[in-house]
This record gives C-alpha cells, structure tokens and sequence, in this order.
C-alpha cells in the first residue's frame, strides 16, 4: 500500500552549537536556522506535504540567558513580518499559525505580528504552517485532562483526547537535527504513530538535499499501525 506523506514536523535542532562551532554569536546561529527554515518549508511544499509543524521554542528553552531569548523573540518578530509581506504565502494559500502553551511569556510586539500574520492568512487552507513557541506538551496534555474533566462532570461522552489537544494533527514524518535522539517535551499524543528521523546534522547545516533524504526514508519504513 502506497504510503501518504500530508504532515511533516520538524524539530531544528543545533543552532546554539553551529554558532559555536563557526565562532559566532548564539543569536547567528538562529538567524542561519530561520534561512533553512525557510528553504525547508519551500522543499515540502513543492513535494505536496500539506501541513509542516515547527517546534520553534520550548518552555523549557525559555530559561536560557536573557539576551539570547530577547535575541529570539525579535528573530520571530522579523520572520513573522516576512510572511506577512511575503507573496508567496498569498499566491500558495498558506495559512500560518502560532500555538503556545503560555503565550504570556511572548513580548506584547511579537504576539501583535502574530496576530495579523494569523489574520492575514486564516482564510488559506491549500497549505498549513504551524509553528510552536513558548511550547510544552506536557501542559499541552494537562489543559485537555481538565478540559476533559470538565466534559465528564456535566455528563456529556468523552471525545478523542486528541481533539482536545491544541494540536489536533498527527505528524506522518518527525525530523529530528543536532545528534540528539529524543522528543524534547514536543507532541507526545501526536507523534505515537509517528516515523522518526534522526540526523547528526546541525540544523544550519541542512540542505535540500538533506530533507529530499527524510523525505526518501519515510516512504521506505514498512507501516505497521495497529497489528
């Protein structure tokens, strides 16, 4: 049986260390991430991958030096005002979204671009972006329980947790850079059907050829879903 490729997630591993291994700012190392990025978003596209999900900033990763967070924030910033003037986002009805799982911890600025990015793109469906800041899955997992709870207590059938879930997709193919061979608190539920691919490669260092690689290997792996 023929398998089908419509949902990509992409955890971009390496940045921090690609910028010390080049003798660069940490902050360079993003802004040589967010150029790949960009290319990898174009690569699965054209290859007919409905959705891309981008687990762009952890929870966790928001206890690094503050410098290198407000680094960040104004990197998203900037990249979200790319899109938006962006023709090719409109031409290719691409919708865009940002989820988090505290969207407090992200500057007033940052959320104002996400919020006409999210608005100026919400009408396309031909394509979807999802990109993942101030990210847990773990509270992810506790807001649907109490969701959940909720449901339960007025008596009414339980759904799919997976519908309670802010990210209601289950990624076909995980890409996975930097070395590290482990999810890193992203889509626990999501990804349990999941093929993972993990590269040594940081990700500044991807290429198209690199992706077109992943994009080999998941239609090599053998689906065997329930049996």
């Amino acid at each position: 049986m023929k398998r089908n490729l419509s949902c990509v997630a992409v955890i971009p591993d390496g940045n921090r260390r690609y910028a010390k291994k080049n003798g660069m700012p940490a902050i360079e190392g993003h802004k040589k991430g967010a150029e790949v990025l960009r290319g990898c978003l174009d690569f699965f596209r054209k290859k007919g991958v409905k959705e891309v999900i981008i687990y762009g900033l952890s929870e966790d990763n928001l206890k690094r030096p503050k410098e290198e967070i407000q680094g960040l924030f104004e990197l998203y910033e900037r990249e979200a005002e790319r899109f938006l003037g962006d023709k090719s986002i409109h031409e290719n009805e691409i919708k865009i979204e940002f989820l988090s799982t505290n969207p407090e911890a992200l500057p007033k600025s940052l959320r104002d671009v996400i919020s006409k990015l999210t608005d100026a793109t919400k009408g396309y469906s031909r394509y979807v972006v999802r990109i993942l800041l101030s990210w847990s899955a773990q509270h992810e997992i506790a807001r649907a329980a109490y969701k959940a709870y909720e449901i339960a207590r007025k008596g009414l059938p339980l759904p799919d947790i997976q519908k309670l879930l802010l990210v209601k997709s289950s990624p076909d193919l995980i890409i996975r850079t930097g070395e590290q061979s482990r999810m890193s608190d992203f889509l626990t539920i999501q990804s349990r059907y999941s093929e993972i691919y993990f590269t040594s490669k940081l990700f500044p260092e991807m290429s198209e050829n690199d992706f077109k690689q992943a994009y080999d290997w998941f239609f090599k792996q053998e689906s065997n879903i329930g049996r």
